[in-house]
């Protein structure tokens, strides 16, 4: 049996970076897993990626399309572009477009929604939905991270 010559400073100091990179790992894992919604309903906050009247494209909620399209602020449903991001102030909207179907994820440190839907009669139509609670991502990550590091010190303890 061999045994560390490091002092124990330094054994709490790896076993905390390998911890770190345990959760981070394990919260990147959670939120890429997080479960799709299936429905139909929008909610009113979901923003959409839209062409504005200066052809650029802007973001907008799902409650103010109608009204916008009313004033003449959107020319179009869908973004100019196939994929692209843009800045608001209170995240990033980023989409994609492939097959008719437009997927776009609105981040911010706090949340993370991705929706996908498709336009048809100038109406968009969602087909689901993923709202992922960052937060809470975070801390499954913490614990699954615990328990990893607890699994491989112990398991380094056996042999």
């Amino acid at each position: 049996m061999s045994q560390d010559k490091r002092s124990t400073l330094a054994q709490i100091f790896i076993a905390l970076m390998i911890f770190s990179a345990l959760v981070g790992v394990w919260s990147v894992a959670f939120m890429i897993s997080w479960p799709w919604d299936k429905t139909d309903v929008w909610k009113p906050e979901f923003r959409l990626v839209v062409t504005c009247a200066n052809n650029e494209n802007c973001g907008a909620a799902y409650k103010d399309i109608a009204e916008g399209k009313a004033k003449g602020l959107y020319t179009s449903l869908t973004p100019n572009a196939p994929a692209g991001d843009l800045e608001e102030t209170t995240g990033w909207l980023q989409w994609k477009i492939e097959k008719g179907v437009t997927e776009v994820k609105a981040s911010s440190w706090h949340f993370q929604t991705k929706i996908r839907y498709t336009v048809e009669n100038d109406l968009p139509i969602l087909l689901e939905y993923q709202d992922v609670d960052v937060p809470r991502a975070f801390y499954y990550g913490i614990a699954a991270g615990l328990f990893s590091l607890i699994g491989l010190y112990l398991r380094r303890l056996r042999g």
